[in-house]
């Protein structure tokens, strides 16, 4: 059985990893960062996972987002109305597939467990 205090910060960690998909951009990704900033050497093995792991995802989600948006709309043209709905579309996609595995992610920390994010987070060290 982990560390209570391990679990809780796990349980921390994926809380604004959601939160930062979908209450407070921004704010939410900028505690987060606090957060792993100053625990990143005294967590133990099961908060570091969620912490790097949501960390990690949410750089590399954010990018995805992005820069997926701004290449859809540069090659399809800012004037076409097919080309918003693709945009707008592919948000959606990417946003609510986060959102999903940021879901099972704070439920495997709140059984204190360890967890992986699918497709992206094999890239962090977990």
């Amino acid at each position: 059985m982990p560390n209570p205090g391990a679990r809780h910060l796990a349980v921390a960690a994926e809380s604004l990893y959601l939160a930062n998909l979908m209450l407070a951009p921004g704010l939410a990704f900028v505690l987060l960062l606090v957060l792993y900033w100053r625990r990143r050497h005294s967590a133990d093995a099961l908060a570091l996972n969620h912490l790097s792991q949501t960390v990690g995802v949410s750089l590399l989600g954010g990018g995805l987002i992005g820069v997926g948006g701004v290449l859809l709309a540069l090659f399809g043209g800012t004037e076409s109305g097919y080309t918003w709905m693709m945009v707008v579309l592919y948000f959606t996609f990417v946003n609510s597939s986060l959102i999903l595995f940021g879901v099972i992610g704070l439920v495997r920390a709140m059984a204190g467990r360890r967890y992986v994010y699918p497709l992206l987070g094999g890239l962090f060290r977990s």
